[in-house]
C-alpha cells in the first residue's frame, strides 16, 4: 500500500509514470481508451492507439458473441453444404467453376452464420473452412476414375482432379473471407 502512494505522489509531482502491471517500468504510454500507464510489453498497438490487457480482454469478449454449440452446428452445417457444393465440380467445366465456386462458398459461410443465430466467433472462420474440405472429400472419390486414367498414361485425367482443387480453394477461400469480414 505504502508502494502505491510513493508511486502515485512521484507521478504527481514529477510526471513520472510506472507501468500498471510492472510497477518497477517507467513508462511513458497510456492506454487509448482507459488511460491507464503500460509499459511497452503490456502494451498492443491498435489502428487508433495502443490498448492495455484489460481493455484488450473486454474487447475479445464484447466482440465473442459465440456458444461453444455453435462451432459444432456450424462444422456439420458448412460439411453437409460443402458435400453438395462439391457435386459442382462434376459439370466438368472448370472454367465454369471460378464463378461458382466463390458463390457457394459464400452461400455455404452465409447459411452456416444464419444457423447459428448470426453470432460472431473468432474461430468460426476456421470451423467453416475445414467443414468445406471435409465434406468435399467423398466427391473426391468420383474421381476415382480419372486418377487411375491418369497413372495409366491419360495426362488430361488430371483436369478432372484439378478442378476439383480449384472448387475447394475458391469455397473455402470465398467462405473464410466472408466470415472474416463479419
Amino acid at each position: 500500500m505504502e508502494r502505491e502512494k510513493v508511486t502515485e505522489e512521484q507521478e504527481q509531482e514529477e510526471g513520472i509514470l510506472f507501468c500498471q502491471w510492472h510497477p518497477k517500468v517507467e513508462t511513458q504510454l497510456r492506454c487509448y481508451q482507459c488511460e491507464t500507464p503500460m509499459c511497452v510489453k503490456c502494451a498492443r498497438r491498435t489502428p487508433v492507439g495502443y490498448i492495455c490487457p484489460d481493455c484488450r480482454r473486454g474487447h475479445r469478449r464484447r466482440f465473442e458473441q459465440s456458444r461453444p454449440l455453435d462451432y459444432v452446428i456450424a462444422g456439420i452445417g458448412a460439411t453437409i453444404l460443402g458435400g453438395i457444393a462439391s457435386l459442382l465440380t462434376l459439370l466438368g467445366f472448370w472454367f465454369i467453376l471460378i464463378f461458382i465456386s466463390p458463390l457457394a462458398g459464400a452461400t455455404i459461410s452465409e447459411i452456416t452464420w444464419r444457423l447459428i443465430g448470426r453470432r460472431f466467433g473468432r474461430h468460426l472462420w476456421w470451423i467453416v473452412g475445414a467443414g468445406i474440405i471435409l465434406g468435399s472429400l467423398p466427391a473426391l472419390g468420383l474421381y476415382l476414375p480419372a486418377l487411375i486414367a491418369f497413372l495409366q498414361g491419360n495426362f488430361w485425367a488430371i483436369t478432372r482432379l484439378l478442378s476439383w482443387g480449384l472448387h475447394v480453394v475458391l469455397a473455402v477461400g470465398a467462405a473464410v473471407a466472408r466470415l472474416r469480414m463479419g
